[in-house]
């Protein structure tokens, strides 16, 4: 029962803090819609990779989870996905669309196209990329 309670309380927490982080940030900017931005993730220099895997533990893991797989107490309430399900990878998974999904925010998860420049969203693009096993 009090489990089934404290869950209630720490999702409610965490759509509140999406929903006014939602509410603070604007619609990525054109940006990141340029042209060459779904390129960007396949030439990424190990310097920026761990940058990249830096942003993610700050920024991601706490839904992602730092391997990926989305085993977190919010990520399970939330339903991401799972970065290492090759089936995950077989819709639409393009550069382009994981880079509007980072830079505008997609359903729960809050948009960083304010916080985080062109390059370092497709640097954690390239990093994710790492996650999907069947591309090896």
């Amino acid at each position: 029962m009090m489990k089934e309670s404290l869950k209630k309380i720490v999702l409610a927490l965490a759509l509140s803090a999406c929903a006014v982080h939602a509410a603070l940030s604007a619609r990525a900017p054109a940006r990141f819609q340029e042209k060459g931005a779904a390129r960007e993730s396949e030439s990424v220099s190990p310097e920026r990779l761990a940058r990249a895997k830096t942003l993610f533990a700050e920024k991601c893991a706490r839904c992602h989870g730092a391997d990926g797989r989305g085993r977190t107490v919010t990520g399970d309430m939330l339903g991401v996905p799972d970065f290492t399900d090759e089936k995950w990878w077989r819709g639409d998974r393009g550069d382009a669309r994981l880079i509007t999904s980072v830079a505008e925010g997609r359903d729960e998860m809050p948009p960083f196209g304010r916080k985080l420049t062109r390059r370092e969203i497709a640097a954690l693009v390239a990093y994710v990329r790492r996650f999907n096993k069947s591309e090896r």
